[in-house]
Order: structure tokens, then C-alpha cells, then sequence
């Protein structure tokens, strides 16, 4: 009797098993497995890829990117960014003033304060061109000095343009003058050129950086106040 119920209690588990495993490999057979794990369901299986791409970019706001974080945004109040004030505007440079050019016609002369008419005519080397020819050789030692005394030119302008009027008048006196002195100066050049030769555009440079120290002293002494006076108590004297 017990070996009859214990048959038949084996037979029910063989049952009961078989039908558990049929169950179990008919819902294996039937699952679908989607991406990541998660099944798709079958209202979702049947749509195209690029329906279900376009609806999930409807469901997203507009400007959001892919994995970032989506922000919260009032609509019905727009942001109003705080104006931001310029910066001022530099002040323009100050310069200072420059000194008011001398009067037309006055050669370059300030007014002089005693009322006097400065001279207006021009003078310089021009008006002593004449005596060129006395300094020979030495020409060029003579006058590499003559720019340091340019700005005092007006200053003895009546002195000046009277003394290339006197070499007008006695030019031939000068020419004598000149054939006499021309021979011994030209001598003396001669005998000193070996020596000075080598060094002479060394003495003449020389020259030209003491009368470029030296001008504006003088350009200075000729703007002095009342400087002015002096060619003009000259031109009232007759003088040029």
C-alpha cells in the first residue's frame, strides 16, 4: 500500500516537473530582450526608428542638448540683464601752448617793446658772399661755425646787409686784396697737408658739433626780451 502511494507521488513530481520546464521554455521563447534590458513594447515594436527619434524631440525643449542638464526657465518673465555702463572716455591730451609766431615782415623779430620798427629785410651769408674767396683754402674751416650764429642773423641784420653793401662797393679793392693773400695762404695749406690732411674732416666734424652745442644758446640770447630793440634802434639810426 505505502509503495503504491510513493509510485504515485513520483509519477505527480515527473508531471508537475515536466509541465514546469515546458512552462519555462515557452515564456524563454517568447521574450524579447531590448536594449539595455528594457523590453519594447509591442505597441512601440511596430514604428520606425525615425518616428520614435522625432517624438523624443518633441518631448524635449527646444535648445536643450543631449545629456545635459535640463534648466527650469520662466517664460512669462523674461530675464532682463543689468546694463553694463562704459567705460568714460579718456580725457583728450593737453598740449602747451606754443609761443604766437612773429608778425608777417619782421624778419623773424619779436616787436620790440620800445615801439621801434624791427627791420624787415633778410640778411645772412649771402650778403658776405665777398669775402669767400679771402679765406682760400681755409674756406671751409672758416665757416663750418656760421650755423651756430644763424639765429642771431637778424639780430645785426643793419650791420650785416651794410657790410655786404661796403664788399659791393670796393670789389675790386677785395680782388687785389684776395691776389695777394690767396698765394700765401695757398703755400701754407701746402706745407701743413701732410700732417693735416688725414685729420682735417676730423677737425671740420669738429667744427660742426661745437656750432650745433653752441645754437641754441644763441637761438636763446636772440629771443631774449628786448633783443628786438637793438637791430631796430640800428635800422631808425640809418644804419644798413
Amino acid at each position: 500500500m505505502n509503495t503504491n502511494r510513493i509510485r504515485v507521488v513520483a509519477v505527480v513530481l515527473v508531471v508537475v516537473a515536466f509541465i514546469a520546464l515546458t512552462a519555462f521554455a515557452l515564456l524563454a521563447r517568447a521574450y524579447r530582450p531590448a536594449r539595455n534590458g528594457v523590453r519594447v513594447p509591442a505597441a512601440l515594436a511596430s514604428r520606425q526608428s525615425t518616428e520614435l527619434v522625432q517624438s523624443a524631440a518633441a518631448a524635449v525643449p527646444a535648445g536643450a542638448v543631449l545629456g545635459t542638464r535640463i534648466e527650469y526657465t520662466d517664460v512669462a518673465t523674461p530675464s532682463t540683464a543689468a546694463p553694463v555702463a562704459s567705460a568714460p572716455a579718456p580725457a583728450p591730451a593737453t598740449t602747451a601752448p606754443s609761443p604766437p609766431p612773429p608778425p608777417p615782415g619782421t624778419n623773424g623779430l619779436a616787436p620790440c617793446p620800445l615801439g621801434l620798427a624791427t627791420p624787415t629785410e633778410p640778411a645772412g651769408l649771402a650778403n658776405l658772399v665777398g669775402l669767400v674767396p679771402l679765406f682760400g683754402p681755409f674756406s671751409p674751416e672758416a665757416f663750418a661755425m656760421m650755423p651756430a650764429f644763424g639765429p642771431a642773423f637778424p639780430l645785426f641784420g643793419p650791420l650785416i646787409i651794410a657790410g655786404g653793401k661796403q664788399l659791393d662797393a670796393h670789389a675790386s679793392e677785395m680782388n687785389t686784396l684776395v691776389g695777394v693773400v690767396h698765394p700765401l695762404e695757398q703755400q701754407g695749406f701746402d706745407a701743413m697737408s701732410p700732417l693735416y690732411g688725414p685729420y682735417r674732416q676730423q677737425f671740420l666734424d669738429g667744427e660742426a658739433s661745437l656750432a650745433a652745442a653752441m645754437q641754441p644758446g644763441v637761438a636763446a640770447f636772440a629771443n631774449a626780451p628786448g633783443a628786438s630793440c637793438f637791430p631796430a634802434a640800428l635800422a631808425a639810426a640809418g644804419v644798413g
